[in-house]
């Protein structure tokens, strides 16, 4: 393409005028409202004077957009001649550039069919469980790729996974399924294994509390087992001692019969008094007196 060069030649233009003198006679006029006070009175003058003040800094103003616009026009008109220029260069531009686009798109399209190809050779078992859009990097694209490198990179993409996922499945956890999918997903075997090492954690936690549970539950109920026995023990001893103490007062009335019937002259089988040092368990010695009461046998019992 020939060379085409804009040759551009500003002239550097210089604006006129009495900025010195206007500044001074504003700061003198401007200096004789210092500290002025206005009064009802003046209210009118007060606006009249405001009026002129923004009057002259309209005028002032004027000035600035009129030179603008003077100062401006010739850039304006050189602006919209480079305007047409470059409307001129970018109409060869476009249609080459779609052209460009148009070999770039056929390039990525025969790119990414030759990445399908590598994937299906190399996939092997794991195509469902390791789709291609979970292992292509953005680089393959790169003409300057080439296939051998494509396929050296995802051969050892596919290797780690197909290792990692045997990995994670032999684990003994009921977390397999759900580290498979977090593996399947960012293709991290720490982070998988250390998925299911806390999902074991948590678990061995909650068995040792609900053993921990089931342990104090059945102590509970041992406890409460044992109180009820010793409820009943102390039930089964008070009735006894209840039979005990009315069988005793039974026979102690009939002993008050017998002595008062031999006190009558009446014929009455002779009666002895005798002392037996008997040995042995509570059970024993209360089986010893129920014996000797149900033969109407009176007894006191002096524990030594």
């Amino acid at each position: 393409m020939k060379e085409i060069m804009l040759q551009v030649k500003p002239v550097a233009g210089e604006i006129q005028t009495n900025f010195d003198e206007i500044e001074r006679q504003l700061a003198e006029e401007a200096r004789q409202y210092d500290g002025i006070v206005f009064t009802e009175d003046t209210r009118v003058e007060a606006k009249k004077t405001v009026a002129d003040l923004r009057k002259l800094k309209k005028s002032i103003d004027d000035s600035r957009k009129e030179v603008k616009a003077q100062w401006m026009e010739p850039y304006n008109r050189f602006e919209a001649r480079v305007k047409q220029m470059t409307a001129i260069v970018d109409k060869p531009i476009n249609y080459i550039n779609g052209q460009v686009e148009a070999f770039e798109a056929r390039r990525l399209e025969e790119r990414q069919a030759e990445i399908q190809q590598i994937y299906n050779e190399e996939i092997g078992e794991l195509g469902e469980f390791l789709p291609l859009y979970r292992i292509q990097s953005d680089k393959w694209q790169n003409a300057s790729t080439s296939s051998k490198a494509i396929r050296k990179e995802m051969s050892a993409v596919i290797s780690n996974a197909r290792a990692g996922k045997a990995a994670i499945e032999a684990m003994q956890s009921d977390a397999v399924p759900d580290a498979l999918r977090k593996f399947q997903s960012c293709l991290s075997l720490p982070d998988a294994l250390n998925y299911i090492t806390t999902y074991e954690a948590q678990k061995a936690e909650v068995l040792r509390r609900e053993e921990e549970r089931r342990r104090l539950e059945e102590e509970r109920k041992h406890q409460a087992e044992i109180e009820r026995i010793r409820a009943e023990e102390r039930r089964r001893v008070a009735e006894e001692e209840q039979i005990r103490r009315e069988v005793e007062e039974s026979v102690k009335a009939e002993v008050k019969s017998v002595d008062e019937a031999s006190a009558a002259p009446l014929t009455a089988p002779e009666s002895h008094t005798a002392v037996y040092t008997v040995v042995g368990t509570d059970e024993e010695l209360q089986e010893l007196e129920m014996a000797m009461i149900s033969l109407g046998l009176y007894f006191e019992r002096k524990d030594i």
